[in-house]
């Protein structure tokens, strides 16, 4: 007697790809020809799809009558290594332009940005045997974006993202989109720098994380559980940084902000600007020509929030700054010379 395994596959037997849309919610054409990967070691870390359901009970009658069915909608948290720039256009940032000739270099920028938010399609294959599973999502909106990295660490991407609706094939891509260390750079702290303000760089840093969030939402009408379109509100930008504490100087640019000559030294509120005018978190591999690859991230009009400081006997001391800033551009360099296309 032969017992029937159920084997449990893990996640080698699946492959993740998306492409932009041209129309909302419509998935796009090139999802299994032209898909691309959002970074080294993509991974879910959560993925819910809902129709709301709605119970209803009735007079004279203590049980559940039945069932109704109000908005489908799914989310879904992707986390991978920042090595790919071709995400940016889904957490706000329009294409500003491309230049060169090999190394490319391509802007998106924050702040000439329109209403209009860009949804894409993402496909989830899962190769289960005789039953392959293929989802594909469509009409997908990132609410919020954080890039981070520490000490000892990668440089990370976590994406907060909903999507419409989705179709359930069994069709698997035979070549599904993947990145080409060739290309692509798995970035690390060690590839990172941080300059606040104007070019001044910020020694032994521990941690920084920048988060870009949408405020996004889909919208619905009467006449389909699914949404007919999707919106972007106040683009917000913030973040926080750690590093070793050495001297005043960040400190006094939050006394600063206060414009108040009580509260700080002879070089204080009446020199500085109430914000500061940029803070970079650049990510490069430090090679050149074709074989550069760069990631940089320029934020403007920088307000800081707080400043904290923990001190221990023995112990290395750190400050931590939160801030928030009003604009921001991403400048990409690689050896592709044109941003992937909506299709």
């Amino acid at each position: 007697f032969i017992a029937n395994v159920i084997m449990v596959f893990t996640g080698a037997y699946t492959y993740l790809q998306w492409v932009r849309e041209a129309t909302f919610g419509t998935e796009a054409t090139a999802i299994q020809s032209g898909g691309e990967q959002f970074g080294f070691e993509q991974k879910i870390t959560g993925w819910s799809f809902t129709n709301n359901k709605i119970a209803l009970s009735q007079l004279n009658d203590v049980r559940v009558k039945t069932y109704a069915y109000g908005q489908t909608r799914g989310s879904i948290s992707f986390d991978f290594v920042l090595s790919s720039p071709w995400f940016l256009g889904l957490v706000g940032f329009k294409d500003a332009g491309t230049t060169g000739a090999g190394p490319y270099v391509h802007t998106w920028d924050l702040t000439t940005c329109a209403n209009k938010i860009d949804s894409f399609t993402t496909q989830v294959g899962q190769c289960q045997g005789g039953t392959d599973i293929v989802r594909t999502l469509t009409g997908g909106i990132v609410n919020s974006a954080s890039i981070s990295t520490s000490v000892g660490e990668l440089a990370r991407v976590t994406l907060d993202t909903n999507y419409k609706n989705e179709t359930l094939t069994s069709s698997l891509d035979s070549t599904p989109a993947g990145l080409c260390v060739s290309d692509h750079i798995p970035f690390t702290f060690a590839h990172g720098s941080l300059e606040f303000p104007d070019c001044t760089t910020i020694g032994e840093v521990q941690c920084v994380d920048i988060t870009i969030t949408q405020n996004a939402d889909h919208i619905w009408g009467i006449g389909d559980s699914t949404a007919n379109s999707a919106i972007r509100r106040l683009t917000e930008v913030t973040g926080k940084m750690k590093f070793s504490h050495v001297d005043k100087s960040q400190l006094i640019k939050l006394y600063a902000q206060q414009n108040n000559t009580l509260c700080n030294d002879s070089a204080g509120a009446q020199t500085l600007a109430a914000e500061q005018p940029t803070l970079t978190l650049k990510f490069d591999n430090g090679a050149s020509s074709t074989d550069s690859r760069i990631i940089e991230f320029n934020l403007t009009g920088i307000a800081l929030d707080d400043h904290n400081l923990s001190i221990e006997p023995n112990e290395p001391i750190f400050e931590e700054i939160s801030f928030q800033a009003r604009g921001a551009t991403v400048v990409a360099t690689n050896n592709t010379s044109t941003i992937p296309a909506a299709s």
